[in-house]
């Protein structure tokens, strides 16, 4: 299975709490710009979309859902809410292992730095997924929680912005 973890875009927008803050204009164009830049470049583009429910999260989902992979099904979990935990995620990949050859998920840090370290090294500190970020892994051990994959790709936001 191929897995791309993709952190939700920029965020610094007021909200009446952490829940409810919504991508900013850099957050939409950053990520609108990743999207474009992996299909333009041909990558694979999921067959499942899978995201956190807090706004910057879902829409950072759509982002990618529009500009990158029309066709994919789009899922919402709470597992992948912010604080959610590494078992958890894994749980939500192992889930879908017969059920697509590539799946997509997008959420939070630092969960999603923990859990792209602890894939390739098995360690939980050894990937920093910065804002609008996509790692891509191929995995090879789908067990929890000794999931582990190999990297394909990183993408930095810093090659778009």
């Amino acid at each position: 299975m191929l897995l791309y973890i993709v952190r939700h875009g920029d965020a610094d927008t007021p909200a009446a709490s952490d829940d409810d803050r919504v991508l900013s204009k850099k957050g939409i164009r950053v990520t609108s710009a990743m999207a474009r830049l992996l299909k333009e470049k041909d990558f694979d583009p999921p067959e499942i979309i899978v995201t956190s429910p807090l706004p910057r999260a879902e829409q950072t989902a759509r982002i990618m859902l529009e500009e990158f992979a029309p066709k994919a099904k789009f899922e919402i979990n709470n597992g992948l809410r912010s604080g959610s935990d590494l078992e958890t995620a894994m749980s939500i990949i192992a889930s879908k292992k017969d059920v697509c050859e590539v799946l997509m998920m997008a959420g939070h840090d630092p969960l999603f730095s923990r859990l792209a370290s602890i894939l390739i090294s098995g360690t939980e500190y050894a990937i920093e997924m910065k804002k609008s970020a996509v790692a891509i892994f191929e995995l090879t051990r789908f067990e929890v929680p000794g999931m582990r994959g190999i990297l394909r790709a990183y993408l930095p936001p810093k090659i778009v912005a």
